[in-house]
């Protein structure tokens, strides 16, 4: 069975993928599925955080600092979005599509930001950060040691190509809890 990370990736490239790149209005129709696409993820995350089952009615629950790093997150992507329909012009539309493609790996990102946002984590660990980017299919985890100390783990993702920089980052590093 395949992790939430993954399944929220395959959930939000399935979205994009039907898009009809030739119609008019399908950077407006991918706007909505980044939006949707990062706040499922960032939903996700807050539910595996605090060990309770995702519930739609726990985007109402999320405090006014967790609904403005959503804003943040998808604010970030919309940018990219942006960026993204202006050079759109010149493109063809399998090209658009493999372009357009990519934004499903962000949520990954996303993911793994949200889930341990409690943790210390050097950034060159979030999976996503790397020169493969949204491509990245390598986890995180992080063992609580009680004490506002941790451990994260690296691991690489199946059997795919990595970048050059992910193999390097497979492992064990200590993580503190961030301060209250």
């Amino acid at each position: 069975m395949a992790d939430t990370p993954t399944n929220l990736h395959a959930l939000t490239l399935d979205a994009i993928q039907a898009l009809d790149f030739s119609k008019p209005g399908w950077a407006k129709q991918m706007d909505a599925i980044i939006a949707r696409g990062h706040t499922a993820a960032a939903l996700a995350a807050t539910a595996d955080r605090a060990g309770v089952p995702l519930d739609p009615k726990l985007f109402r629950g999320l405090s006014r600092a967790e609904r403005k790093d959503i804003d943040q997150l998808v604010r970030v992507q919309r940018q990219y979005l942006k960026d993204f329909v202006a050079a759109a012009e010149g493109l063809s539309e399998a090209q658009i599509a493999a372009r357009a493609g990519l934004y499903a790996g962000a949520v990954r990102q996303t993911y793994y930001s949200q889930r341990w946002g409690d943790w210390i984590i050097p950034p060159d660990l979030l999976p996503g950060n790397q020169t493969c980017i949204t491509n990245c299919k390598c986890r995180i985890s992080v063992r609580d040691n009680n004490d506002g100390t941790g451990e994260l783990t690296r691991e690489m993702g199946g059997t795919e190509d990595h970048c050059d920089e992910c193999p390097a980052l497979v492992g064990t590093y200590p993580v503190k809890r961030q301060k209250a």
